[in-house]
């Protein structure tokens, strides 16, 4: 047996993890998805190393909250750039353009780990790349996937990301920064970068454009203002683009007030709030797993918008982990154990674990469903402007939440931010979608 058999019998069995066994038997798709596995994993090291060396260098979190938004705010500039280009270009050559770019700022960035303004720039270039990389990833998939197995190729994609977080965010830094340190890290990625760059140019299928019309920056705009109309004229596919950004919009600011919570609620050390976390990995396998069958017996208004509802509730039992922990730490089965047979703060983090893993169930079934809906209902042409624009209004939606409830977690506390997180989700759902059923000629089927 090849070394190249080898290789593809172990990717029918990662497949096989969310209940998908032929996939990878396509060609294009295993090259695609493996291509963005090297892009992924060194993104995710890279972006946690430049903000943990910006921290170590500053010493305040107001620093890391200014990377943050330095981070995602390149996209208000150029979304509708990015999107008209992506649906101009060939994909794999946007791909493999972006990679190697990011490919070369990381070497930038490994004679740069003590310069804090130069790892700032590189931390925007990064996002001005992502901002390209992320349409072309998601309009690249229907040109190379049958229509029917779009959800499943969705949900094979959200387990390349959980791969890639896991390496990139725990495994890679956690070896780099604790012993050789970041430039060395900063090479590696760079080779993995150079790596995706070339196997993007490999996929057959993304060597192409897929609609002639012109790239001039006066008529970029116009072009946006096309797909946009063509989103809002089906109800189904602009409400779960709204959907989306607010699911996602809710993880960003959650995320930041992780470390927080960690600290004030569960009472452990920030920097250990992953391993608190861990059990959200069950959630995301199982949403992976199962998504393709739960979304396909119900309507697609019942697919996003359940999942969204139940993210949301398990957002607002957050807000309750230290009443629910006490109730647990109070439970006392036949005066065994004095006082109870857990302390408050391993009450509370078992509270939050299984709330977590719902909670990783319900987002990451959003964002399955929701990317699939607008691969299956939206033109090819049109996708990258689409795609680009769902993540402009990601990060210009997220940007006064993490500022804003930063503050209010000083002042009224982590728990009621996550109460009111919920609510506000819940209600501006309910506002878009009925404004847009609200208009005529809409398409909702």
């Amino acid at each position: 047996m090849t070394q190249r058999t080898h290789a593809r019998s172990a990717m029918l069995r990662i497949s096989a993890l969310v209940g998908e066994r032929t996939l990878f038997e396509n060609d294009a798709y295993r090259k695609l998805w493996l291509a963005k596995l090297l892009s992924h994993i060194p993104t995710n090291a890279v972006v946690y190393a430049m903000l943990i060396m910006v921290v170590n260098s500053t010493g305040k979190s107001f620093f890391s909250s200014l990377f943050v938004v330095a981070y995602i705010a390149p996209t208000a500039l150029l979304g509708t750039v990015s999107g008209v280009l992506v649906d101009r270009m060939p994909k794999g050559v946007v791909l493999a353009g972006t990679n190697a770019i990011r490919a070369a700022l990381c070497v930038l960035l490994a004679i740069s780990t003590d310069n804090v303004p130069v790892i700032y720039v590189i931390a925007v270039l990064f996002a001005v790349g992502s901002q390209f990389a992320g349409p072309a990833e998601g309009s690249a998939l229907p040109t190379i996937v049958q229509a029917e197995d779009l959800t499943a190729a969705n949900a094979l994609n959200n387990l390349g990301s959980l791969i890639s977080q896991v390496a990139g965010l725990m495994i890679l830094p956690t070896i780099f920064l604790k012993t050789v340190g970041p430039a060395p890290l900063a090479i590696v990625c760079a080779c993995m970068f150079a790596g995706a760059a070339f196997n993007f140019l490999l996929i057959e299928g993304l060597g192409g454009a897929v609609t002639s019309m012109p790239v001039s920056i006066e008529d970029t705009r116009e072009r946006f203002a096309e797909a946009w109309h063509r989103l809002t004229g089906d109800s189904v596919s602009y409400i779960s683009v709204v959907i989306v950004v607010l699911t996602n919009t809710m993880g960003l600011v959650i995320a930041t007030l992780l470390p927080r919570f960690a600290k004030n609620v569960l009472d452990v050390h920030a920097e250990n709030v992953i391993f608190v976390a861990a059990p959200a990995a069950l959630g995301i396998w199982l949403a992976m797993r199962l998504v393709r069958d739960l979304s396909s017996r119900v309507s697609p208004w019942w697919s996003i918008g359940g999942s969204f509802g139940a993210m949301a509730a398990m957002v607002l039992l957050l807000a309750f982990v230290g009443p629910f922990g006490d109730s647990l730490q109070d439970i006392n089965p036949a005066g065994l154990f004095d006082p109870g047979p857990f302390g408050q703060s391993t009450a509370r983090i078992m509270i939050s674990s299984v709330l977590g893993a719902a909670l990783a169930f319900a987002f990451t079934f959003v964002n399955i469903v929701g990317r699939s809906i607008v691969n299956e209902r939206i033109p090819r042409e049109m996708q990258g402007r689409v795609l680009a624009a769902q993540t402009v209004l990601t990060n210009l939606a997220s940007i006064p939440p993490i500022l804003l409830t930063g503050l209010l977690a000083d002042v009224i506390g982590v728990s009621p931010v996550f109460f009111l997180i919920a609510i506000a989700g819940v209600v501006l759902a309910a506002y878009y979608a009925a404004r847009n059923l609200a208009m005529p000629a809409r398409a909702a089927n």
